[in-house]
């Protein structure tokens, strides 16, 4: 049983605890409303002033951390979405911390997918490789067929800034080269096919100069030999000709003005020039249509129109014709060259334009020519943003359609 004193003394302990609890909530209480966000707006305690502010200027200062790194995480994103080539960033463990949408076309990637490895994006060796000599510290390139395309690999390693030696992942970029590596293709097979070609009567001239140096030609046989020499010389200033205007369309270095120029006088002329090899080789060669005039520059549109019908003859049949046609459409001029020679058949007919290339080399053999007609036109059409289209059948004729836009 309680006695006196004991209850009185239960009683005030509790009553100093709720008293205590009561006042010390109200002196909590202002603390615990403080908007750590903006501090400075708080109306508490002097004592804790200091102690805001410097709350306060710290979020400042956080603040215009985070919109800096937000900003240059902008920048990086703009950057790396808008590049045409693929970028990926991992870390040492083949981990993707990053890549841009172009490495998504490149790869077929699936978009929304969480890629985690590298690995599991491409699994030929040749990257793995690049991607391995990387992560060991070297920087590495190496080609990889994906596609039909043709894509160069470049991987470097990322280091920490304040230790050199810690590797802690890699970049690797991801170039589309196939354009590149055809150009390099043709120019391989042009530097060859040149060599060919300026050997061939070089060594014809060289032989028949020996000769007539040697003094075993016959006085009477002279003239013949001159002959000879004449024509290889010709054929080498032709072919070298061609060689100049196929740089200079290349380079896009033609410096000759643009002006109006009538498709169908412009046909008319190679007609008149061209007449008289044709009935030597029993073609008919005639022209039609209606005037059609584009801005462009009048002797490369020549050349083209006379390369066409010069081939159109020379790979032509006994008795053959060919036909040109001028028309004036809506928004465009076409000029359609028809013969009825020999065609090409379906499997060269994607390549006759490149440089060199003949169809029928035995036939090509008893014909003149270097090899290099219809490249400039090819070349002369992109300089005049006109299109260029083949239709052809072997034994059946083949018609060559060149469209210009009207300017």
């Amino acid at each position: 049983m309680l006695t006196p004193f004991c209850f009185i003394l239960l009683a005030t302990c509790i009553f100093a605890g709720l008293l205590s609890y009561r006042v010390s909530k109200k002196i909590v209480k202002p603390l615990s409303e403080i908007d750590l966000r903006h501090p400075e707006q708080v109306e508490t305690y002097d004592e804790l002033s200091p102690f805001l502010q410097r709350i306060a200027a710290q979020n400042r200062e956080i603040n215009l951390k985070i919109e800096e790194i937000q900003k240059q995480q902008h920048e990086f994103s703009m950057i790396t979405e808008n590049m045409s080539e693929g970028l990926f960033v991992i870390d040492h463990n083949y981990q993707i911390l990053s890549y841009n949408k172009s490495t998504m076309k490149i790869f077929f990637m699936i978009p929304d997918f969480t890629y985690q490895s590298l690995l599991s994006v491409n699994r030929s060796e040749n990257f793995r490789n690049v991607v391995d000599s990387a992560l060991q510290g070297r920087h590495t390139q190496q080609n990889l067929e994906l596609n039909g395309r043709v894509y160069q690999i470049i991987a470097s390693a990322v280091h920490d800034e304040n230790v050199q030696e810690d590797l802690v992942g890699a970049v690797i970029l991801v170039l589309d080269i196939t354009e590149k590596e055809e150009q390099e293709r043709y120019r391989r097979e042009f530097t060859a096919n040149v060599s060919h070609e300026l050997k061939t009567p070089l060594t014809s001239i060289s032989g028949i100069a020996e000769i007539i140096r040697g003094g075993i030609v016959r006085q009477e046989d002279i003239p013949h030999f001159a002959g000879k020499i004449y024509e290889e010389s010709q054929r080498l200033i032709t072919l070298i000709g061609d060689i100049i205007k196929l740089s200079q369309l290349d380079e896009n270095e033609v410096t000759l003005d643009r002006e109006q120029v009538d498709l169908l006088e412009v046909s008319r002329n190679v007609v008149k020039q061209l007449t008289p090899i044709a009935h030597k080789n029993g073609i008919t060669l005639a022209v039609k249509g209606s005037h059609g005039t584009v801005f462009g520059i009048r002797q490369v549109l020549m050349e083209m129109i006379y390369n066409l019908c010069e081939n159109a003859i020379k790979y032509n049949k006994k008795d053959g014709y060919v036909w040109i046609s001028v028309q004036k459409e809506e928004q465009k001029i076409v000029v359609s060259i028809s013969n009825s020679g020999i065609g090409i058949p379906a499997s060269a007919q994607a390549r006759v334009f490149e440089r060199f290339y003949r169809v029928d080399k035995s036939h090509s053999k008893a014909v003149s020519g270097t090899g290099l007609g219809l490249s400039i036109v090819k070349h002369g059409a992109a300089l005049h943003h006109a299109e260029v289209e083949l239709e052809s059948e072997e034994g059946e004729g083949t018609t060559i359609t060149l469209t210009f836009p009207i300017q």
